[in-house]
């Protein structure tokens, strides 16, 4: 089993959300410390319940964007700027 490392904010809804459901406690007052809804508070609470702690993790985190260039062209780009066009400056390159 892979170790689930969250991030701050992450972290906080887990925390909130674990608290939530081990003592009973209100949803409103957690619902006011994440800044949500109480519709959103049950959400959380059924994503705790299936998914445990990877449930908080944002389904796009390790994504590449669809608008990022490949690594193999930006290293032909930089050796073109290097060996070919080195008096060229970025206005013109």
């Amino acid at each position: 089993m892979r170790k689930v490392e969250l991030r701050m904010n992450e972290q906080n809804k887990y925390e909130i959300i674990k608290k939530l459901v081990e003592t009973n406690g209100n949803k409103k007052r957690a619902a006011t410390r994440l800044g949500c809804t109480v519709r959103t508070i049950n959400r959380l609470i059924i994503k705790y319940k299936e998914q445990g702690k990877k449930g908080f993790v944002h389904g796009n985190r390790g994504r590449l964007p669809a608008s990022a260039v490949p690594l193999d062209i930006k290293n032909k780009i930089i050796s073109l700027y290097i060996n070919d066009f080195s008096d060229a400056n970025f206005t013109h390159f």
